[in-house]
C-alpha cells in the first residue's frame, strides 16, 4: 500500500505512562536481501516512505499527548532512501525538535550507514542517539553464505566505533548456526562483541522464517524441524545445523553466559563509554529517573552478589567519564535485565 495515504495513529487511545518508547514508521522495505530475513518477501526491495509532513503530524500528536520520552522509528532499514532523509525528513525533524524537551530517536539501519558521514551528522542533529544494526557475524564466509554482502570485507569493529564516536549507540544483532560456522565462531562472537563495545548484543540461533530463501533451501534439503517460536533470542531454532544441534546449543549457551556475566558486561560498558560521544539532547528529569537510580543502588549495589562490578563502573565513570554517569547507570540496569532474561529463557 501507498504509505503516503496512511492516517496518523490515534494516540488518544493509549495511556502513555504504560510505555517506555513509542513506535513510528517512516518507511517499509529494504534494498538488501539477506536470505534469513523475510522483510523483502513481505514488503519488497524498494523502500516506500511517508512524507516528512506525515511524520511531523504524528510527532505533534505525541507531543500534545504529553509524551517526552524516546521514539523508535521501526523501519526495516531506516536509511533505505538516504536521499529523502538528507533532503527532507532529517532537516524537518531537526527544525521540529527546536525548543522541545525529550524525544530522543532510535531506529534500525544497515552497517553502510558508517560510510556516510553526512547522513550520520544529520541523524544526530535531528535527535537520533541509538541505532540497531544487524552485524550477524564476524565471519566473511557466513556473511557471504547468507547474502549479507553489505557486511563483507569490512572492519566491522571500526565501523561500530565510528558510529559511537559520532554520537550513535550501536545495538547489534548476531547469529550463530550458519552452515559455514565451526566451533570457533562462539569465541569469535564473544571477542567481537567485547572489543566493539556493543552493550546491547542480541544473539540468536539461525532460524528460517517461511517465505525466505533460507527456508526454501532448507526445505529442499529436508533440514527444517517444526515451526519458529517467534522469539529469535530464546535459544531455539527450526533448522538442523551442519555442526549438530547439541554443539550449536552448547556453544550458544557458553556465548550468552560469557557476554552477560557481570564482569564481561560491565567491561563492555566501559569500552563503550570510552568511545561514545553523546549528542546534546534536552531531556527532562522526573521523579521516575531518581526512583530508577535508587532502585539500581538497592538491587545492583546492595542486594546483588555481583555488586562490586556495579560500584566499580559508577566510580570509574565519575572519574573518567563524569558527563556520562546517567548513561552508565542506565547500562547497568540494562545488564541486570538482560541477565534475568537469559536466566529465564536460556540458562
Amino acid at each position: 500500500p501507498n504509505l503516503r495515504l496512511s492516517p496518523p495513529p490515534l494516540w488518544s487511545l493509549i495511556n502513555p505512562n504504560q510505555y517506555d518508547s513509542m513506535p513510528l514508521q517512516f518507511s517499509r522495505g529494504c534494498p538488501f536481501n539477506c536470505d534469513f530475513c523475510n522483510v523483502t518477501a513481505l514488503l519488497g526491495h524498494r523502500p516506500r516512505t511517508k512524507s516528512a509532513e506525515q511524520i511531523l503530524v504524528e510527532l505533534d500528536g505525541l507531543y500534545k499527548l504529553g509524551w517526552r520520552r524516546s521514539v523508535f522509528f521501526v523501519d526495516d532499514n531506516f536509511i533505505g532512501n538516504s536521499r529523502y532523509l538528507k533532503e527532507e525528513l532529517l532537516p524537518a525533524l531537526a527544525r521540529w525538535r527546536k525548543g522541545k524537551t525529550g524525544f530522543a530517536f532510535h531506529t534500525e539501519a544497515s552497517i553502510n550507514l558508517a560510510d556516510d558521514n553526512e547522513l550520520i551528522q544529520l541523524m544526530v542533529k535531528a535527535g537520533f542517539n541509538k541505532v540497531f544494526i544487524g552485524i550477524e557475524t564476524p565471519d566473511n564466509a557466513s556473511l557471504a553464505e547468507c547474502n549479507k554482502g553489505q557486511n563483507v570485507n569490512r572492519d566491522l569493529v571500526e565501523d561500530v566505533k565510528h558510529l559511537q564516536r559520532s554520537g550513535l549507540e550501536v545495538q547489534g544483532g548476531f547469529i550463530v548456526g550458519f552452515d559455514s560456522d565451526n566451533q570457533s565462531i562462539f569465541q569469535r562472537q564473544i571477542d567481537f562483541i567485547q572489543k566493539s563495545g556493543i552493550v546491547t548484543a542480541m544473539v540468536g540461533l539461525l532460524q528460517a522464517p517461511p517465505g525466505t530463501k533460507l527456508y526454501d533451501r532448507l526445505l529442499k534439503e529436508n533440514r527444517l524441524v517444526g515451526g519458529m517460536s517467534g522469539d529469535n533470542v530464546d535459544g531455539s531454532t527450526n533448522i538442523i545445523p551442519i555442526m549438530g544441534i547439541d554443539k550449536l546449543r552448547n556453544g550458544y549457551l557458553h556465548l550468552m553466559k560469557q557476554i552477560y556475566t557481570p564482569r564481561q558486561f560491565y567491561q563492555r560498558v566501559k569500552t563503550f563509554l570510552q568511545e561514545y560521544q553523546p549528542p546534546k539532547i534536552k531531556t527532562s528529569i522526573s521523579w521516575q529517573h531518581f526512583l530508577a537510580f535508587f532502585r539500581s543502588v538497592y538491587h545492583l549495589g546492595i542486594v546483588n552478589r555481583e555488586r562490586r562490578h556495579y560500584w566499580d563502573l559508577l566510580f570509574w565513570t565519575l572519574k573518567e567519564r563524569p558527563a556520562q554517569f546517567t548513561t552508565a547507570v542506565t547500562m547497568a540496569i540494562y545488564g541486570y535485565h538482560f541477565n534475568k532474561i537469559c536466566e529465564l529463557h536460556i540458562f
